[in-house]
């Protein structure tokens, strides 16, 4: 309910309650008129009675109409206009980032000029503290940028100089010690090329090919690349292809099958042996949906406000000791953003595990 017409109907009250009293005194003045005049002259005292009433009532109508007037100008002018201006404020603030000036307030009354004060100063401070952290975080893109850089020269180096021994005569011993060291740095070299992704991608440098893909087809594929990983592990991994044809997504195919490859190899990593991974696709409005299913680990309430922040892992996750990083789900995620679509998960309601789901927008 606005304030205007929490003010019209108080006035309404007033008024109704007004012309009961003057009813109520009609009643009462009417049956005393009655016993104090005989009947030759109570006709006449109850006209006279009557048109004082009456008049009495256009007077009170008459000043309430003023009244009611004078409160909307005045209430307009001193309390409702600035009220709405702080509310077009917040509301920009809060939906645009866009701080309006609340200084029109000159007349307005003293707790609500002061209230416009305190907004003013707070919208300060918030673009204050966001102008900090994006200075903070541009620093620190910038050196996990460079450090990865200065990174990965060396480490390649290392790969292909334990790669070269692999071809030397070594003893067993000698053999296991190598591979597991050009193991370790073909992991050191994947997390170099994930910051330098990071790093792309919050700078605003990463790039992106758009074009119509065939999200049926892109999804099946990758869902197959995991088929040996999944037999392996002893998952069951299905692929339920949509009831009906899907229209082309607007996407980077090579984005979207990184995205796809993370989600559904953490699917087939975090579920135990004889558990199942599901991925199914349907289309909604303006929307491809792909949707993977796990009976796994799941994800505790605890974790599910976290789970897409930079170097984040559960500690479930940590205990399945599957090497991962806390990036993958980072990176998954502002990718889908970036394309106009999202990324994000939902305990399974029906037994354990995680449903995670990948919108995109179709090609208009």
């Amino acid at each position: 309910m606005s304030l205007r017409t929490l003010i019209v109907l108080n006035i309404l009250g007033a008024l109704l309650l007004s012309i009961a009293s003057m009813a109520a005194a009609y009643f009462f003045m009417h049956d005393q008129l009655i016993a104090l005049f005989p009947n030759a002259a109570q006709a006449k005292a109850i006209e006279t009675l009557q048109l004082l009433l009456i008049q009495y009532a256009a007077i009170t109508a008459a000043a309430s109409t003023v009244i009611t007037g004078i409160c909307f100008l005045v209430l307009s002018r001193y309390l409702i206009r600035p009220l709405q201006a702080m509310v077009r404020g917040i509301e920009a603030f809060a939906d645009r980032s866009e701080r309006i000036d609340l200084t029109e307030f000159a007349h307005a009354p003293k707790e609500v000029a002061e209230l416009a004060r305190v907004f003013n100063d707070f919208t300060i401070k918030v673009e204050d503290a966001h102008a900090r952290d994006v200075e903070v975080s541009r620093m620190k893109s910038d050196f996990i940028s460079t450090a990865a850089h200065q990174f990965r020269t060396p480490l390649t180096g290392i790969r292909w100089a334990l790669e070269a021994l692999e071809k030397e005569t070594l003893t067993e011993s000698q053999m296991a010690l190598v591979t597991s060291a050009k193991d370790k740095s073909h992991q050191l070299v994947n997390i170099v090329g994930t910051l330098l992704d990071i790093s792309a991608i919050e700078s605003g440098k990463h790039k992106y090919t758009f074009a119509p893909v065939d999200i049926e087809a892109l999804t099946h594929a990758v869902a197959k690349d995991f088929g040996e990983l999944a037999e392996r592990t002893k998952v069951s991994l299905f692929y339920v292809p949509p009831e009906n044809p899907l229209p082309l997504a607007r996407a980077d195919a090579e984005q979207v099958k990184w995205i796809l490859n993370n989600i559904i190899e953490n699917a087939v990593r975090y579920t135990p042996p004889g558990g199942s991974v599901r991925v199914m696709l349907e289309s909604g409005v303006d929307r491809v949906f792909v949707h993977v299913r796990d009976t796994g680990i799941g994800i505790k309430p605890e974790d599910r406000g976290n789970i897409f922040e930079r170097f984040y892992r559960a500690e479930n996750a940590v205990a399945k000791e599957n090497g991962g990083n806390g990036l993958g789900l980072y990176i998954a995620r502002t990718i889908a953003t970036d394309h106009g679509g999202d990324l994000n998960f939902e305990p399974n309601k029906e037994g354990p595990g995680t449903t995670f789901t990948l919108s995109l927008p179709v090609v208009s």
